[in-house]
Order: C-alpha cells, then structure tokens, then sequence
C-alpha cells in the first residue's frame, strides 16, 4: 500500500541572522490510518517537522508528497485549501475563544462552505459525544470548561470535519497524568474514524500506543 505521506530529503534551514540548520534532511512514509508518535528531546525539531507535514512551514529543500500529490512548490492559497480540506489540528493550547459556547468552538472546525446551521450543530454535537461531552457541556461558556475538557474540546475541533489527517503539538503537556492519558486514548481512537494521527510529544505513554516511532535528535532522525 502506498504511503499517505512521503517526505524525501525533507529538511530546513534558516537564514537569519546566521544560517541556522533546524532539520536536517530526511525521509518519512506514513500510512493511512496509523498513529505515529514523533519524540525527542526539546529542540529536536519535532514541531518543525510536524509543522511541515502540516503545510503550516516550507521545507527548504526536498520533496513533500501527500496521497501521490507534490505539495513543494504549492503556493500560499493552495496550500490554504489543502490545510482546510484534509487536515485538523491539535495545539499544546485549546486555542477556543472563552465567550462562545462549546459547541459554537467545534462548528468553527466546519470548513466546508453551504453547510447550515442546523447540520453544523449535529455534526459538532456528534463530535463532542465521541470525545465524551455531553449536551451540558456542549451548551456552557469554553471559558468555564476544566483543563481536560478544552483539550477534549480541541479534539472534537479537529475531528468535526472529518480530516485525513490530525496533527497534535505536545497536547498532553499542561495536563496531569490521568487526564493526559485519556487524550492520547482519544487520539489513539481517532484512527478507528480513518484519520491518519501524528502527535508531538516527549510523553513516553504516546510512543507505547503508536503504530509508528519517529526519533529526532539534534534536527536529525534517529
């Protein structure tokens, strides 16, 4: 089966102020539907690559293939639909906006233009029970929600449109053990809607669930 994702002699480097080697150049394949932990120590460039992967950063050198595409080379709005159209995204942060309720948070993750009002709350309420929130939470203020609850809340942003793939930057870093445990099990389980999941993390409880390692050490893969 061909890969999802290809990267061959992916790699960064910055210009300012002095030439900086961020990553150095490597190959990945990831295939659909796997959970891949991406570990190392601080500054490994672990979010590089991720961000990478993402579309969010340009390589400086190599080729990005994704389901047998090229996207190097893509400009600024196609990469722009790309995001939109295949990718979620899990910050270290929640990232909701405190005012609105919780499901109003989730409908946001709904990129797809046309879709009324009445099919976005379903969609985002059927999200929001997956991850184990119900009508109660669903209807209070984001700012109200614990820790554990924005994170689950993140997940079902992600997770409401459907997307190939999750991206997860460092999600369990705030979080106490119990609670950072339940949402690596949730991204765990998001494989089982189809979503390719690559998490970020120096949590060693990720590497034990993941169907595929990646190490960085120093910019470079181990």
């Amino acid at each position: 089966m061909a890969a999802l994702i290809e990267l061959r002699g992916i790699g960064l480097e910055v210009a300012a102020p002095v030439p900086t080697r961020i990553l150095h150049p490597l190959a990945l394949d990831v295939a659909a539907g796997t959970f891949v932990a991406v570990v190392g120590p601080s500054g490994a460039g672990k979010t590089t690559l991720a961000s990478i992967v993402g579309a969010l950063q340009r390589p400086s050198e190599g080729s990005y293939r994704y389901d047998g595409d090229e996207l190097t080379g893509r400009g600024l709005a196609a990469l722009a639909r790309f995001r939109a159209q295949r990718l979620g995204f899990v910050f270290q942060g929640s990232h909701l906006i405190d005012e609105r309720t919780t499901l109003a948070n989730v409908e946001l993750g709904i990129t797809t233009p046309g879709v009324g009002r009445p099919q976005r709350e379903a969609t985002s309420a059927e999200a929001l029970s997956w991850v184990g929130l119900g009508d109660d939470v669903a209807r209070r203020r984001a700012g109200d929600l614990s820790g554990g609850e924005r994170h689950r809340v993140a997940i079902a942003r992600a997770l409401v449109k459907e997307p190939q793939v999750v991206i997860a930057d460092e999600p369990t870093a705030a979080l106490d053990q119990p609670t950072g445990q339940a949402i690596l099990a949730l991204l765990a389980r998001a494989t089982e809607r189809g979503a390719t999941v690559v998490v970020v993390t120096h949590d060693e409880r990720a590497a034990a669930m993941a169907d595929q390692v990646v190490t960085l050490v120093d910019g470079r893969r181990t």
